[in-house]
């Protein structure tokens, strides 16, 4: 479904988007460094035109003369290590009540504690994913122990 609604959504941008005579001129500006220019005519209006920003953090223009349509877009991408031992959680696992015996699977209890660490006095939001192992799966009474928040 959503595939769908994407499809119709791109063709309705490109039905009110379309002009014949589409020709764009577009410059960014920073400080004394040239400008970067970038044309958009009916042959590349699809095509993807990037350019790496010289300098961040700084002040950047953009102007854009002509006809039709342009998308302008900036994205700015980081990464901030955090120093070790600095987690805002922690996590312990274990097992427990570990049976077994005959022919039927081994059975045993999943033991998670979570608890927030951080310097600040609540979390604001977090969530705890656990996906069994391939081959096991829970029982239905611990399922509907932990959706009704009781301690398992």
């Amino acid at each position: 479904q959503d595939t769908v609604v994407a499809l119709q959504a791109l063709a309705q941008y490109g039905y009110l988007t379309f002009s014949k005579k589409n020709l764009n001129m577009i410059q960014v500006h920073f400080m004394e460094t040239p400008s970067k220019i970038f044309q958009v005519n009916d042959k590349n209006r699809f095509l993807l035109q990037q350019a790496s920003l010289p300098t961040i953090p700084g002040s950047y223009s953009v102007e854009v003369n002509g006809t039709g349509c342009v998308y302008l877009q900036t994205t700015l991408k980081y990464n901030i290590h955090l120093p070790k031992k600095a987690a805002g959680f922690s996590l312990s696992v274990r097992t427990a009540n570990v049976s077994c015996t005959g022919n039927y699977p081994p059975k045993f209890d999943l033991v998670l504690s979570a608890s927030y660490t951080g310097n600040r006095n609540v979390s604001n939001m977090a969530i705890i994913d656990v996906k069994m192992l391939s081959g096991f799966v829970p029982e239905e009474s611990s399922l509907k122990k932990v959706k009704n928040g009781i301690n398992v």
